[in-house]
């Protein structure tokens, strides 16, 4: 098995947090200081948070005339100032586009055309519900699968069987979820759930863990057509109940609470369940004895539903005028191939802490030793949904979680609520 190089990662997440927004020109060029090639084409990564720095050591390591610099900004910051470094040609040559932008940037004409690269490299092992989402848009490959992101909930097995409750067959429905709830509540001194979902510091949970309860009642947020809202429908119905009851009876902690997650908690021992994200792997070093009795499990869905998880992270893109430029060109594709290699994947998991997007990714050592955790993830990769993909999905996010707020806190009826939020919404859509 591949030893996960720590000093490497660090080493990379300072030399990002060193080089800032220095290192977010294309001009950083292998030119010495007479203006000839030094031989090594150097490119930069733009990404959003300090774990992918790891890119940096990862890819350099594998290489011999290209040199990677990690650039983070946090994502108010990076997207901001994106498009404005793509039009004065100051763009970074790669970028870890969050996904959910990626209708948005190619509406703007901000991305370059990776169709050709995507038949080159020939993987036919990518989870399907990343494609076409996560790469195509009007019918051409703008992206490739970066990493990837899904919605779990995590459990305490310990506490589990303090309540009474099988801990290797956890909840899978909205009923046994209540029950096991209850059991916890009833039980022992731990509250059941941690749970953020409609907070004002939330904007994306509410899509990230709502959606997927609506989407294992096979229901959506629009048509295919992006014409009209479906918000309002019997999945969504069902899905705001069940998290309804959770709050009426005490069941979980506030899901309106301005915490931006909701695993200290969990982490603490405060609760036995956690509403989480993939990136867990923190876990082990600041509360190793949660990680020890800690396990991993798919969103409840309504009986006869199908299981559900909100597939997010990252696309990598190349900046369209990136491509003036052949040499930063080739070596930024150099790039996008070795991410999805399996070196690539495995600085992803191992790394990092994220999803790879081949199946491959996950046919490890590593994975296979921490099987009680991955399992959970690799199932949420195989029935999950990608973002709902259009170009003002971020600004249909303030409607969705206000109206979860009234609801949740009892303001307002379901039904009700969730009205006005289609109403909202699609005046989004039809403007």
């Amino acid at each position: 098995m591949r030893n996960i190089n720590r000093r490497r990662v660090l080493k990379g997440i300072t030399t990002a947090g060193a080089i800032g927004l220095a290192g977010c020109q294309s001009g950083n060029s292998s030119e010495n200081g007479n203006g000839a090639s030094s031989g090594t084409v150097q490119i930069t990564l733009r990404e959003r948070d300090d774990p992918m720095a790891a890119y940096e050591p990862g890819f350099n390591e594998a290489q011999e005339n290209i040199e990677l610099t990690a650039s983070i900004q946090p994502p108010e910051e990076k997207y901001r100032s994106l498009i404005s470094e793509i039009n004065a040609g100051k763009a970074p040559e790669v970028v870890g586009l969050d996904v959910i932008y990626l209708p948005r940037f190619v509406q703007l004409g901000a991305l370059s055309d990776l169709g050709s690269l995507n038949e080159d490299l020939g993987h036919d092992d990518y989870f399907e519900p990343l494609t076409p989402d996560f790469t195509t848009w009007n019918d051409t490959v703008h992206a490739l699968p970066f990493w990837i992101d899904c919605s779990v909930y995590l459990y305490n097995k310990a506490h589990f069987e303090e309540a009474g409750i099988d801990p290797e067959s956890p909840p899978t429905t909205f009923q046994e979820f209540l029950d096991a709830s209850r059991a916890i509540r009833d039980n022992t001194d731990y509250t059941p759930l941690s749970l953020n979902l409609a907070g004002s510091n939330a904007l994306g949970l509410e899509l990230f863990f709502f959606m997927p309860h609506v989407w294992a009642g096979d229901g959506k947020l629009f048509n295919e057509e992006m014409t009209e809202c479906l918000i309002d429908e019997q999945p969504a119905i069902d899905a705001v109940n069940f998290f309804k009851t959770m709050v009426e009876e005490d069941l979980c902690t506030d899901p309106t609470s301005n915490d931006t997650w909701t695993l200290q908690s969990f982490m603490n021992q405060e609760t036995s369940m956690a509403y989480s994200a993939g990136f867990i792997s923190h876990i082990e070093e600041e509360s190793p004895e949660v990680w020890d009795n800690m396990a991993t499990a798919m969103f409840p869905k309504p009986e006869g539903g199908t299981q559900s998880s909100f597939l997010g992270g990252n696309s990598v893109v190349i900046p369209k005028g990136i491509t003036e430029n052949e040499e930063k060109f080739n070596a930024a594709k150099e790039f996008v191939r070795w991410s999805q290699s399996e070196d690539g994947m495995r600085t992803t998991v191992e790394d990092i802490g994220y999803l790879p997007p081949r199946q491959s990714g996950l046919e490890t050592e590593f994975v296979e030793e921490n099987g009680h955790l991955y399992d959970a993830f690799t199932r949420a990769m195989e029935q999950g949904h990608a973002p709902p993909m259009h170009p003002k999905t971020i600004e249909m996010q303030d409607p969705l979680n206000n109206a979860l707020a009234r609801a949740l806190l009892g303001e307002q009826e379901v039904e009700p609520a969730l009205s006005e939020a289609k109403s909202k919404i699609d005046k989004i859509l039809q403007g």
